[in-house]
């Protein structure tokens, strides 16, 4: 039995409704599918770039860390170095210190010596005319008598003066000139700079004591005037022999001619006061025992003097070379660091351009790997593996 048109048209209508709301119905599921899938995504998503910030917070910390325990290893380093290099400037320095004080203790003693010495330089001129005086008569006449007695009361002077022989002065010193000539002088005495000066100790008494010994007014003025004659003729025949000239070793300044006996030096100044400047105009200085000790007391200083003074000048120079040397560390140190800091900034520099970006060669390497396009024997270390570094 055949159904009429309007049931059928009815079940058609039914159907069609069926299926739509059939339809609507899994759509509506398939959307709220993928509204779950994207929460999920969002979820997933958020939980990445909370991983990536932690990761990028404890790089950045460990870099710190990394950073600051290379610098306190640098630094102690440098330090140790710096203690190497500047510990002998610091032995140095004390040393100087204590040649400083001691020098000054010594030339406080020294000085107090000097007064001493002073003190008993009119004791010595008085006992030395007393001595002329008692060694007249048994001198009398002998003229090499005389000059060993002017070379011992030489040699004595010498040895109070506290100059060394050998280091300081040299006696009975040999040489000849240019000309071939041989020449003698009693004593050359050193002095800083290749100088010296050259004493001399021949002059004669032996008027002199003719004078003392006269018993009448006119003997005594005759030998007055023979003794200063004497003198007279032994400047004109030192200044003939032209030490000056002839000493090759040093370069004198004057020679001191040397009378052993105050009072014959007295009596021919007295006789011609002129003798001084006679002398002086040829380089010679006439002295007796007193002038001679603080001429020699004099050089002494000179020398103490010029032994400080090399002294300090080896210490400062010995302390401007360490600082040289510390000088050219520091640069050396701070090249080093500066080559650290270039080196530092360079790698990270380069690890960017590795691993930021899109398309980095960090990430597609990843994507080789995860798609099995290449089955690696090992893995490159964390910080070269996705995740490993924050990435732009």
């Amino acid at each position: 039995m055949m159904m009429t048109p309007l049931p059928l048209l009815i079940a058609l209508v039914v159907g069609l409704a069926l299926g739509y709301l059939l339809a609507h119905f899994r759509a509506a599921a398939q959307v709220a599918q993928a509204r779950a899938d994207a929460i999920r995504a969002q979820t997933q998503l958020a939980s990445l770039e909370t991983a990536r910030t932690k990761l990028t917070d404890e790089f950045q910390l460990l870099s710190m860390q990394i950073l600051a325990d290379q610098s306190q290893r640098f630094t102690a380093q440098q330090r140790a170095a710096l203690g190497e290099m500047l510990g002998p400037l610091d032995e140095k320095i004390n040393l100087f210190k204590q040649k400083v004080e001691h020098l000054h203790s010594e030339e406080i003693q020294q000085r107090s010596a000097l007064r001493r010495q002073v003190e008993l330089l009119a004791e010595q001129s008085q006992a030395v005319g007393q001595q002329a005086h008692q060694l007249a008569a048994a001198l009398r006449g002998d003229n090499q008598a005389l000059g060993n007695w002017g070379e011992l009361t030489l040699a004595r002077l010498l040895e109070v003066s506290g100059l060394v022989k050998g280091r300081d002065y040299e006696t009975q010193v040999s040489a000849t000139d240019a000309e071939g000539n041989r020449f003698q002088p009693d004593v050359i005495v050193n002095l800083p700079d290749n100088r010296c000066v050259i004493i001399d100790a021949k002059t004669s008494l032996k008027d002199y004591l003719a004078h003392i010994n006269a018993t009448t007014e006119d003997a005594r003025a005759a030998a007055r005037k023979a003794h200063t004659a004497a003198i007279e003729t032994h400047i004109r025949n030192l200044a003939g022999k032209r030490y000056q000239d002839r000493v090759t070793t040093a370069s004198p300044d004057f020679v001191l001619m040397f009378v052993p006996s105050e009072p014959a030096l007295a009596l021919a100044l007295y006789a011609r006061p002129a003798l001084y400047d006679t002398a002086a105009q040829s380089n010679i200085i006439l002295t007796g025992p007193g002038g001679l000790l603080a001429t020699l007391r004099l050089i002494a200083q000179i020398w103490r003097q010029e032994n400080q003074r090399q002294a300090i000048t080896s210490i400062f120079d010995t302390i401007r070379k360490i600082y040289e040397k510390y000088v050219n560390f520091a640069e050396d140190m701070q090249q080093i660091d500066d080559a650290l800091a270039k080196a530092r900034n360079a790698y990270e520099n380069a690890f960017k351009k590795l691993s930021t970006g899109d398309g980095n060669l960090l990430r597609q390497m990843e994507n080789f790997r995860n798609q099995n396009i290449i089955s690696p024997k090992k893995l490159p270390p964390p910080r070269f593996q996705v995740g490993g570094e924050s990435e732009a």
